[in-house]
């Protein structure tokens, strides 16, 4: 069989899982192709593996997500590994990521020696991409998983950076570090698994999606940061957050943290879904 037949077979089928992209996906991976143009122009060729192919395609109609069966996701601009062992990165940890490099840019400069932490860095996105944009900053990646962090170490080395990974729980790995100047986060923060699509329920890591209360792991960052560790000229912290949280969040700050300054943002959908706070306050442009 072609990849053309088998395109239009697949789009035959009716699977809410099997669109058209989905089928792309697979189809292009199959081949090796570079992208969807590629693809055309072996359109008539036949299927390299097509009983890997079909096993793809069953798991896909079952529910299980592109990117594990694919075994990567695209981050901004690149592939990152994935499997169950870590989240599927979203369009808003992209986002995120995307606007705390403009805001390092703003605090610190086009390129900065600073060190930066990600807590919680699951396959390690966000602390990859910044290190590739910022070369000369320092990077470290904790996580309480060490499945995560061996699909963080493979795709740091896949990235060709160099950066630090800790095992532990929030902050207690850099319990030893000073003068950081950001740190970045997105933690768990879904409250129930009532709010959860089936999908992500049913193959996503639960470490890495749950927290009772939604602002737990927000709270145990902010509270465990001691003044030693951080910059004290500036610094930035940069949370990913759910979109509910604002009001809790805005309290914690007031009651616990009123002399730091701090925005709310929202991402491409209009939720407000983070959180930036800073202790400079002749560089409050960098929170716009």
């Amino acid at each position: 069989m072609t990849y053309r037949e088998k395109f239009f077979e697949l789009k035959k089928i009716d699977n809410q899982y099997l669109n058209q992209t989905s089928i792309k996906s697979l189809l292009i991976d199959n081949g090796g192709f570079v992208d969807f143009f590629d693809l055309l122009k072996h359109f008539d060729e036949q299927i390299k593996d097509e009983n890997v192919l079909n096993i793809q395609i069953k798991r896909l109609t079952s529910g299980e997500p592109l990117q594990y069966i694919l075994g990567y996701a695209y981050f901004v601009n690149s592939n990152y590994k994935v499997n169950p062992d870590v989240l599927i990165p979203r369009q808003e940890t992209e986002q995120l990521a995307v606007s705390t490099m403009t805001k390092i840019v703003k605090l610190f400069g086009r390129d900065p020696k600073i060190k930066i932490v990600d807590i919680g860095t699951g396959s390690g996105i966000l602390g990859i991409y910044l290190k590739e944009y910022f070369p000369k900053s320092t990077v470290i990646c904790t996580d309480i998983s060490s499945k995560a962090l061996e699909i963080a170490k493979i795709n740091a080395k896949d990235h060709h950076v160099e950066i630090e990974f800790k095992k532990g729980n929030m902050l207690e790995p850099i319990s030893n570090e000073s003068n950081i100047s950001v740190i970045v986060s997105n933690p768990p923060y879904i409250r129930s698994k009532e709010s959860v699509a089936e999908q992500t329920l049913k193959y996503e890591p639960h470490l890495a999606l749950f927290a009772d209360p939604a602002i737990k792991y927000y709270k145990e960052i902010l509270t465990s940061i001691d003044k030693q560790l951080l910059n004290d000229n500036k610094f930035l912290i940069a949370f990913e957050i759910g979109e509910d949280m604002e009001e809790e969040l805005t309290d914690l700050l007031e009651t616990n943290y009123s002399g730091l300054l701090y925005s709310f943002d929202k991402d491409m959908y209009g939720k407000t879904r983070f959180l930036y706070i800073i202790n400079n306050k002749e560089l409050t442009d960098a929170l716009n």
